[in-house]
């Protein structure tokens, strides 16, 4: 029936019209042409809408190309984003990421463009797809006030480290015209004009960063804290905030709040945290508030990270207050008035790995309860420069992950306990200016991450364990001022991270060993008044010029006290590593009751060690070394101090010593030296000179810095002669020419002397220190807030 009909159904239908056909059948035509031409129409829709968002796809990407470069074209140097341009896809511009095909994300750093923020905002901000922008360290200006449109997108913005201007409520406004931005970082900038606007922090802002600013009042704060909105994350630090710290009306959701680093002063209210029971870091350190702690701060139970270090908080120990936050991992209360004994209840702390009570008041025994636990957390225990009394706790060896120990300016005694050899991860053991005596424990030599032991100034006795040549990663040995005996081990020569070597003012005999010259990255040593006899070995020049450099050297605080001419008091300098203590219990230091310190230096490292340098602190005074002065000395050509007076040294002055280049500090004094000054030393910039006291002839070579030191530098010598000691036969130079001469050079130097010495000070400071993993403080969090990288 079908085949029958269906040449004369087309032909009917050609024609328009209806064969003489069933009414079913002609029903079933009729949709089966309908279906077909809703399927024509809906291939046609399809192909149109393709093609629609083809060209919209295209526009939006050629859209995005033209603003991107447009913002190039802003630029006063477009050729740094030379790769910006039509001939590659925008996906391939630099620091452009995309999803999809479309701009998702622009990172740009440290590179000088030199933009406008409002070429930013007229150009980037209106990329639609773009979510995150990263423009850290461009040389960025301008005001953030510029209106702004910002693409619905965007949810991360960092403008860190340029120079924009603006105030907080703009910072505000800037964030509120993005309307999904969660992070807003504006650190390191210029930001800190006073304008309020009646603007509230934008709903969806999780992160705010504001610290390295100008923001000065507490009055900016105070608008911000009534606005926090769901803000998770708050930094103003390092501002220069004034007066005090204002009530945090709404913090409900804050997790995250550091404000150290400011001039905030007075008591914290006790209702100053009561209302931000979510935190979970808060920093207050570094300002100058007084009074005790607030006592709402231990409502904070979620509490992990808390710091009040470096303030004037007084009162009793308020750790008793803190022990219910279970959470608790550091605690930081160091460089107050805190006083009082610490309580047995500081074990309850379970989770904290850092402890910093240092330069306070506190008094008593090192409770035994400490690391009582069977599993403890501790890694970094700070006690120093506190008044702490009785024998240092065996409990301590249950501190199984210990990292860093400073028990330094108290007064502990009795000895150091064996058993600290099982603290395995032992890098620091600092325990200097206490009254421990006893020997050395031989268990230390089981300490193979130890890097630093100091232990100057006690009552320690006996020889240097040879055991220690197992802790082959030291980089610092400082045992002065101790009773100790018995020789140098040569083993000491096999330390090749050795960076600083102090054993002064002992009573340790014997030749220096000779391998002390292969420990290759030795820029200080110090082996002054003790009874060390024999040569002085060449070797000791052997590292000169192959100490590794390029080592990041971090900050840390030291001390450099310079010793002036004292009986009391050998040597030329007194080197303390400092960090933690209070600058004024500089006192509490016992050599400064019978010491003449001429100058103390102060400050902290934090540098790029430069290559190819050699030893810089030589000192070898006060010992019963003969024999010649080496010449090989002089191939330390960065030597800044060489000091070897009181000894038995004969021959002759090496002419080789004028081309040490960089020598400021040069003591020959009270030796057997014969001969004439070499005329090399005429070219050496000398600060400090004392060659008195020998058997030298001659004249004094009349140039150079020579001609600026008084005449006991030359005394009590056989034959000297010339300024500024008698005239020699056939001086060119008349004797009141010279008085003249010297009052004048006299004076000027003495300005000069003091700058040359705290440069060259602080010069090899920072290079002896290379290597320095001290204050462990860093171990587990990364915080930029702590003061010790490892």
């Amino acid at each position: 029936m079908r085949k029958k009909t269906a040449l004369p159904l087309c032909l009917c239908l050609f024609k328009g019209k209806l064969c003489n056909i069933s009414e079913p059948e002609k029903k079933r035509h009729k949709m089966h042409i309908r279906d077909q031409e809703r399927s024509a129409m809906a291939i046609m829709f399809c192909f149109c809408l393709f093609h629609f968002l083809l060209f919209s796809a295209l526009s939006a990407m050629a859209r995005d190309v033209d603003l991107l470069i447009s913002f190039k074209n802003s630029l006063a140097n477009p050729s740094l984003l030379s790769d910006w341009n039509h001939a590659k896809g925008v996906c391939e511009f630099r620091g452009i990421a995309c999803k999809a095909g479309y701009v998702s994300s622009l990172t740009i750093h440290e590179l000088p463009l030199g933009a406008d923020f409002s070429s930013v905002s007229a150009h980037i901000l209106s990329i639609a797809s773009l979510e995150t922008l990263s423009l850290h360290s461009i040389n960025l200006t301008g005001f953030i006030s510029t209106p702004t449109k910002c693409t619905a997108q965007l949810k991360r913005l960092d403008l860190s480290s340029n120079r924009l201007r603006g105030s907080i409520s703009d910072a505000a406004s800037l964030a509120g015209s993005c309307p999904s931005l969660q992070s807003l970082n504006l650190s390191n900038n210029s930001i800190g004009q006073t304008s309020y606007h009646s603007c509230p922090v934008p709903p969806n802002l999780k992160m705010l960063d504001l610290s390295y600013n100008k923001i000065a009042t507490n009055k900016d704060i105070q608008w911000l804290f009534s606005k926090l909105g769901i803000l998770k994350h708050l930094d103003l630090s390092n501002n220069n905030i004034k007066g005090s710290i204002p009530h945090i009306s709404n913090c409900t959701f804050l997790q995250y709040l550091d404000l150290s680093s400011n001039q905030l002063s007075g008591t914290v209210p006790a209702s100053t945290f009561s209302n931000c029971l979510n935190l979970t870091y808060l920093n207050i350190s570094s300002n100058h508030f007084t009074g005790n702690v607030p006592p709402d701060i231990e409502t904070s139970m979620n509490l992990v990270i808390l710091s009040l270090s470096n303030n004037n908080f007084s009162g009793e120990n308020p750790i008793s207050s803190l022990v219910a936050m279970p959470r608790l991992q550091l605690l930081e209360l160091a460089i107050n008035n805190f006083s009082g004994s610490l309580p047995h209840s500081i074990s309850n702390l379970t989770s904290l790995e850092i402890l910093d009570l240092s330069a306070n008041r506190f008094s008593g025994p090192i409770p035994h309860s400490l690391c009582t636990r069977s599993v403890s957390s501790l890694k970094v225990l700070y006690l120093q420069d506190n008044y702490f009394t009785g024998s240092i706790p065996d409990s301590l060896r249950n501190c199984t992950n210990l990292v860093s120990l400073d028990l330094s300016l108290n007064f502990l005694s009795g000895s150091i306990p064996g058993s600290l050899g099982f603290l395995s991860y032992l890098k620091d053991l600092i325990m200097w200016q206490n009254y421990l005596n006893g020997d050395i424990p031989s268990e230390l030599s089981s300490l193979k991450s130890l890097k630093n032991l100091i232990l100057d100034y006690n009552n320690l006795t006996g020889t240097i364990h040879n055991g220690l040549v197992n802790c082959t990663n030291l980089n610092w040995i400082s045992l002065a001022s101790n009773q100790l005996t018995g020789s140098i081990p040569i083993w000491i020569g096999k330390l090749e991270n050795l960076v600083i070597l102090i054993l002064r003012n002992n009573s340790l005999s014997g030749s220096i060993p000779q391998g002390l010259g292969d420990c290759k990255g030795l820029v200080y040593l110090d082996l002054s008044s003790n009874r060390l006899n024999g040569s002085i070995p060449p070797t000791l020049a052997k590292q000169s010029s192959k100490i590794v450099g390029g080592l990041l050297v971090v900050s840390w605080r030291f001390i450099q006290l310079r010793i002036g001419n004292n009986s009391q008091c050998h040597g030329v300098t007194t080197f303390l590593e400092f960090d933690g203590i209070r600058s004024d219990d500089l006192m509490r230091l016992p050599s400064t009751r019978y010491c003449n310190f001429l100058r103390v230096y102060t400050g902290s490292t934090g540098d790029i060690l430069r290559s190819n340098i050699s030893m810089l602190f030589l000192d070898l005074s006060y010992n019963q070394l003969d024999g010649q002065i080496p010449t090989e000395i002089s191939a330390m050509q960065f030597l800044g101090i060489l000091n070897l007076e009181h000894n038995h040294l004969s021959g002759q002055l090496p002419e080789k010593l004028g081309d040490i280049t960089h020598l400021g500090v040069l003591y020959l004094s009270h030796n057997m030296l014969e001969g004439m000054i070499p005329s090399s030393f005429s070219t050496l910039s000398l600060s400090e000179l004392d060659l008195s006291n020998n058997q030298l002839y001659g004249p004094i070579p009349e140039r150079g810095s020579l001609i600026t030191f008084p005449a006991y530098a030359f005394e009590n010598n056989s034959g000297l002669c010339g300024f500024p000691l008698l005239p020699c036969n056939g001086s060119s130079i008349s004797r009141e020419d010279r008085s003249q001469l010297s009052s004048t050079n006299h004076q000027s130097s003495q300005s000069w002397q003091i700058a040359l010495g705290l440069l060259f000070s602080l010069f090899f400071i920072i290079v002896f220190v290379i290597g320095q993993l001290l204050k462990q403080i860093s171990v587990y969090f990364g915080c930029d807030y702590v003061s010790v990288l490892y």
